[in-house]
């Protein structure tokens, strides 16, 4: 079930799916999804949940390796501009944006994983300031909520058809990454 609730939520949006269409494309009662998970919120909340062990462990496994800083970045532009998995954009994302509209358990949830990401952007930047591959020409944590918000509105322009590249040039150029900027563009 929370494979299907994912994958629904994923591509058709977090907000465009019924519970009653979930249970059906998973062949199981709405008294046995309120068994296994209280309610909605704490289906939507697995859902989310099991993205980020899926999905999400991508970027944070990417930020905290072993490679160099600008190959991290191209790497994590990679991800959001051109990887397979993320045609239908990000479900993370499109669960912040209708955060509003989730239950309160989904909406502690996403609030965890966008501060665990800035912070694995802030160290990211720290590490290319230390290694001189980034100018550090803005606050690091500013630097990495930046670079976390265009990540995600150029997953989010991906999902709509757009090319996300030139979000991720200018985010980067605003970074002063010129030269990761020019290989993205």
């Amino acid at each position: 079930m929370v494979e299907i609730a994912m994958r629904s939520y994923w591509n058709e949006g977090p907000t465009e799916v019924s519970l009653n269409g979930l249970c059906q494309r998973a062949g199981v009662s709405k008294p046995s999804v309120y068994r296994e998970f209280g309610n909605e919120d704490g289906l939507t909340h697995a859902a989310l949940e099991n993205y980020g062990h899926c999905v999400l462990a991508k970027v944070l496994e990417i930020l905290a390796g072993e490679d160099i800083f600008a190959g991290k970045i191209r790497k994590i532009a990679y991800l959001a501009a051109e990887d397979g998995a993320h045609e239908s954009g990000c479900l993370f994302v499109k669960m912040r944006t209708a955060k509003n509209q989730m239950g309160e358990k989904t909406q502690i949830l996403i609030a965890a994983m966008a501060s665990m990401a800035v912070d694995a952007y802030a160290n990211l930047l720290i590490e290319g300031r230390e290694t001189g591959e980034w100018p550090g020409n803005i606050p690091v944590k500013l630097g990495a909520a930046y670079l976390h918000a265009q990540i995600g509105l150029a997953l989010d322009q991906r999902a709509r058809g757009e090319d996300p590249r030139v979000v991720l040039a200018l985010a980067l150029c605003v970074l002063g990454l010129t030269d990761a900027q020019s290989e993205i563009a």
